[in-house]
Parts: C-alpha cells; sequence; structure tokens
C-alpha cells in the first residue's frame, strides 16, 4: 500500500496496525496542535487587549503633559508680567524721586547777586532810613 509502506507483504494484518497505530500518533500530534494554535490565538488576544489598554493609557498620559506644558507656560507667563510690572513700576518710582530731586535743586526763580560799585549804598534809597 503506498499510504503505509511499512505493510509487510508477508503479513497484513501486522502492517495495518502498525499504519493505524502511526495514523493515531499523527492524530494525536494534530490535536496537540490544535491545542497550541487555540493557546497561541489566547495568548494574541491578551497581547491584542494590552495592545488596547496601552494606546489608551499612552493617549491619556499625552494629554496630560499637554495640559501641564500649557499650565508650567502661562505660570512662566504670569511670572514674567509680575516681574516687568515690577520692573516698571521701579522706573517709574525712581523717575519719580529724579523729577523731585532735580525740583528742590533748582527753583523755578533764578537769583544773582550783583556786585554794587563802591561809595554806593547797598540797599536801595526806598528802603533806606532816614539818619
Amino acid at each position: 500500500s503506498p499510504h503505509c509502506p511499512h505493510i509487510v507483504p508477508s503479513c497484513p494484518q501486522a502492517g495495518l496496525v502498525r499504519c493505524q497505530r502511526e495514523a493515531e500518533e499523527v492524530a494525536e500530534l494534530m490535536r496537540q496542535n490544535v491545542v497550541r494554535v487555540l493557546e497561541r490565538e489566547g495568548h494574541l488576544e491578551q497581547l491584542q487587549s494590552r495592545a488596547q489598554d496601552l494606546r489608551q493609557v499612552s493617549e491619556v498620559f499625552t494629554r496630560t503633559t499637554q495640559m501641564v506644558t500649557r499650565h508650567q507656560s502661562r505660570r512662566h507667563r504670569r511670572w514674567h508680567l509680575v516681574a516687568l510690572g515690577l520692573s516698571l513700576l521701579f522706573l517709574l518710582i525712581l523717575g519719580l524721586a529724579l523729577v523731585l530731586a532735580l525740583a528742590r535743586s533748582s527753583p523755578g526763580t533764578v537769583t544773582s547777586t550783583v556786585p554794587t560799585p563802591q561809595g554806593v549804598p547797598s540797599t536801595p534809597p526806598e528802603l533806606q532810613r532816614p539818619p
């Protein structure tokens, strides 16, 4: 028989038994292979489920990092504006102090002393007392 090469022409019964045994071994191997394939399929489904969970977690992480980045950016911008405001206030106070200091040191009217010639009284005649 071409399907069972182990059949001995002298004893067809022994060859048939051997062929059946080999067929059962092959069938058992096939059953084991099917079980392994089903186990692998289960593992693949678990991996797909894990991959889906990781994808969702990574999306949440991405959104969270973007939100934190925006928050930090606003916070830095706020501190920059506070620093700018304080600098402008300092410059305004410094400018006012400078203006006040200049106003005190140089009054609006100019006074000068004029030397009087010799022999002329230093006080005007209207203010002099009669002797």
